[in-house]
């Protein structure tokens, strides 16, 4: 059995949901697949939509029912394209909720985090009803199911909801598989065990996806996208990129989490317990092979094997003398920054010194914390930072990488703020100005990852 996720841009128009079907139609008809399970995202778009319908609603600033009109409209557009327009207002009955939620928002100028997951969970209920009712026209039979029909339970954690271990085992029991239909499950969300609807956070369809594989005991996840598998490199700083093969689990992670899009980190938990690979792959060159995403070692080794950056970065530098040989000084630094809900990224320290990174949405409380920092050290903000990744399994097994890595930084005459190396010991993290990201990445790129692989020891 395998589970397909389609994403928004999978989901974009009625002509990318002909290129679903055609996916669906193909891997239904491979006898190795057995079963097929769909998650869907919203159609692309309508999840802003919907964030920015409910915000107005709660200011006032538009007409509730224009806002109904244009969603609608989005909704309607495709339907016809895809010659569904005779059963177009079934389709799109969900929205007769959002008619009486809408408004309730508006009188009330009030937008709870509950309210919130409640409205924005529309859009992969309409889309998981639009992609069913398509696939079977086609000649697919299927049918639409939400994420908390298919057993998804969480915690109350609403926009960041956590999966709670009832999951496990309701999902086997209420997604049966042996009826001739396709399931479309709707991704993104679950529901409490009081009943409330949530949603999983930023890549919560992929979260989806992985979670129904490890419950259902999956051969293989999917996730559909836009690009051919995961990339050795940010195409748009870096020319040459080429997809990757095969990565680790690990690998994987580490990328996703310093800034390859493709696939959210948390995606990858499910699957690396249950053993499942996952392959990424592109909705639009569905005969590309994509990149396939294992628990076990590749079959080839590169030192680094490829490399992400976040810029925008913020760079907290604490020194102090009372650093040297003195007890609970970090814990003293943490406890400050947990007061004002500042997550730090990456950290490096020395015998007097400690160098950490946040993202720049933490810049105004990293400042308001400064005043209580300062108490125990000299205090120095950097904002305009980059992050640049550099991941490969092969570090474990071929010493002087990291003198590779940082000679390609120097030839590329730039000057590394901070050093981190990942405790998976598959990463090598550093810092530079934003405006060094791109020079430092082109060089690194056809020094290290744009030569070819060696194969595995053994």
């Amino acid at each position: 059995m395998i589970v397909m996720k389609f994403g928004g841009t999978s989901c974009g128009s009625a002509e990318a949901l002909k290129r679903v079907a055609h996916v669906v139609r193909r891997a239904q008809a491979d006898p190795a697949a057995h079963e097929v399970v769909v998650v869907v995202s919203a159609l692309s778009g309508v999840t802003d939509m919907l964030l920015g319908m409910a915000e107005a609603a709660r200011t006032r600033s538009r007409s509730v029912d224009d806002m109904l009109a244009q969603l609608h409209e989005r909704h309607a557009t495709v339907c016809h394209a895809l010659g569904l327009g005779a059963q177009c207002e079934a389709l799109l009955e969900p929205l007769d909720v959002l008619r009486e939620v809408l408004p309730g928002i508006w009188y009330l100028r009030e937008l709870s985090p509950r309210s919130k997951d409640f409205v924005v969970t529309h859009g992969e209920v309409l889309s998981s009803r639009i992609v069913a009712a398509f696939l079977t026209a086609e000649g697919v039979r299927a049918h639409p199911v939400t994420g908390w029909d298919a057993g998804i339970v969480t915690d109350a954690q609403y926009g960041e909801a956590g999966i709670l271990e009832e999951t496990w085992t309701r999902i086997p029991q209420q997604l049966p598989l042996a009826t001739g239909s396709v399931p479309v499950v709707t991704g993104f969300m679950g529901q409490t065990l009081a009943g409330e609807r949530t949603t999983l956070g930023r890549g919560g369809s992929d979260y989806t996806a992985a979670i129904l594989g490890r419950a259902l005991g999956a051969s293989e996840i999917q996730i559909w996208t836009d690009v051919n598998g995961i990339l050795s490199s940010d195409p748009r700083l870096v020319q040459g990129t080429f997809t990757l093969p095969e990565l680790t689990f690990e690998e994987a992670a580490e990328l996703a989490y310093f800034g390859a899009k493709v696939i959210h980190p948390k995606t990858i938990e499910p699957a690396v317990h249950a053993g499942i690979p996952v392959r990424v792959l592109n909705t639009f060159e569905a005969d590309h092979p994509g990149t396939v995403i294992v628990r076990g070692p590749r079959r080839t080794i590169r030192q680094v094997v490829g490399m992400a950056c976040k810029k925008g970065q913020v760079i907290l530098a604490l020194d102090s003398s009372r650093m040297l040989a003195a007890e609970g000084f970090l814990a003293r630094v943490f406890a400050v920054l947990e007061r004002h809900r500042v997550s730090v990224d990456t950290i490096s320290t020395s015998e007097v010194s400690v160098c950490m990174t946040v993202e720049p949405k933490y810049e105004p409380a990293l400042r308001s914390a400064t005043a209580e920092l300062e108490t125990i050290a000299h205090v120095e903000i950097r904002p305009g930072r980059a992050i640049i990744c550099c991941v490969g399994q092969g570090m474990r097994e071929r010493p002087g990488t990291a003198g590779k890595i940082f000679s390609a930084v120097h030839q590329a005459d730039v000057n590394v703020e901070m050093i981190s190396m990942g405790s998976s010991k598959i990463n090598i993290t550093f810092v530079v100005r934003d405006e060094d990201a791109n020079t430092v990445m082109r060089e690194l790129h056809a020094r290290l990852i744009a030569i070819p692989p060696e194969p595995l020891p053994g």
